[in-house]
């Protein structure tokens, strides 16, 4: 899988504890450092556990307090393209960390669809 331009490392698990996979695109587990940022906190670090073709699963034991449905802006580090901004939507929140939703993108002041670089990394795959 490609993100921002390189490729992910890519670890394929059961789920913990034999629970029944219920979620409609699969995940994968992947440990990257991304930057997120809110009016309300300024910036953070925080870990990546799994990444799916909708969103991406933060560890953050001391989150800060964001409501659902709060936007905040992730930047992927390890990425070769770290100048790339996710805008994402709090889906949730628990004691380990966040999970987002991708809603769109930014590179170089301009905003991207988000469905345009699903595109893109489908190609980039089947190539």
């Amino acid at each position: 899988m490609l993100l921002a331009g390189i490729p992910i490392k890519q670890e394929r698990h059961a789920m913990e504890n034999d629970m029944q996979e219920k979620r409609s695109h699969a995940r994968i587990n992947t440990v990257s450092r991304v930057k997120i940022s809110h009016s309300s906190f300024g910036s953070r670090r925080a870990l990546t556990r799994n990444i799916s073709s909708k969103g991406v699963y933060l560890e953050l034991p001391d989150q800060p307090q964001l409501p659902v449905g709060a936007h905040i802006r992730m930047q992927m580090l390890d990425s070769a393209r770290p100048d790339v901004s996710f805008n994402m939507k709090v889906l949730r929140t628990d004691r380990q960390g966040l999970a987002l939703k991708f809603v769109d993108y930014e590179l170089e002041g301009q905003r991207f669809d988000i469905n345009d670089l699903k595109q893109h990394w489908q190609n980039s795959a089947a190539r």
